[in-house]
């Protein structure tokens, strides 16, 4: 994990874990600030109804959402609409501040629904066990090197017939297909920390590969703005069990 930089996203959690918000335009929608905000979680509950549109456009029919997977979670903004749509929620991150806070956001939201796991802890879950997996604004940050086996160990935590969304920059063939809505982007107010603001890509054909040795299938696609160069959110589906006998 040491490819991930925590110390610097743990640096950055105790500066700023209410990061700016972008539309896909590139505006500012949010300021950062050491404080949470209405207008900070409102982009999330935005994020979050946009992207189960997303997912059910693809399926044919919403999504279960009996167990989710908020994969670098932070402060929690996408955390508290997920466990408001959800049963039960399970938020990771890498770095401890930011579970701290996303921690006491969820208290203060009335919600008891939600479990914290730090990164190291993620493939020590029982396997198979989340119909919904979801990770936006999370992959262009992380290194390929740690990446294609994040995503492995994701997609081992899928249970049969359930779906993951991810959003990363892909390098491969172009998608026409656009993010419904929006997918909110982020950065720091400078360049103090390099884990922040580093863009990292990862091979289309990689990541087809860790799909296909998960057992899963790629379903669906979506740019989450004006081309791919803001990312894609790829949904992949984890076959249903096939009855005994």
């Amino acid at each position: 994990m040491k490819d991930l930089r925590a110390d610097e996203w743990e640096a950055l959690a105790l500066r700023e874990p209410y990061f700016r918000v972008l539309n896909h335009e590139g505006r500012v929608e949010t300021s950062g600030a050491g404080v949470p905000t209405d207008a900070f979680f409102e982009t999330g509950e935005t994020d979050i109804e946009s992207l189960v549109s997303a997912v059910a456009s693809v399926l044919g029919h919403d999504p279960c959402l009996t167990a989710s997977l908020d994969f670098g979670c932070g402060a929690g903004r996408l955390t508290l609409p997920l466990a408001r749509r959800s049963i039960r929620v399970v938020a990771c991150d890498v770095a401890p501040t930011m579970l701290v806070h996303a921690r006491q956001n969820v208290e203060n939201a009335g919600l008891r629904n939600v479990t914290f796991v730090a990164l190291e802890a993620l493939s020590l879950l029982p396997g198979s066990q989340f119909d919904f997996v979801c990770s936006l604004l999370v992959f262009q940050y992380i290194p390929d090197s740690a990446g294609y086996a994040i995503i492995r160990t994701l997609l081992d935590l899928l249970a049969p017939s359930g779906v993951a969304a991810l959003h990363m920059i892909l390098r491969g063939p172009s998608a026409r297909a656009r993010f419904v809505r929006r997918a909110a982007g982020f950065r720091s107010q400078d360049d103090v920390r390099s884990a922040y603001t580093d863009t990292n890509v990862y091979d289309e054909r990689a990541v087809r590969r860790v799909i296909d040795d998960a057992g899963a299938r790629l379903i669906g696609r979506f740019t989450t703005g004006q081309d791919e160069a803001t990312g894609t959110v790829v949904i992949i589906e984890k076959p249903a069990a096939r009855p005994n006998g």
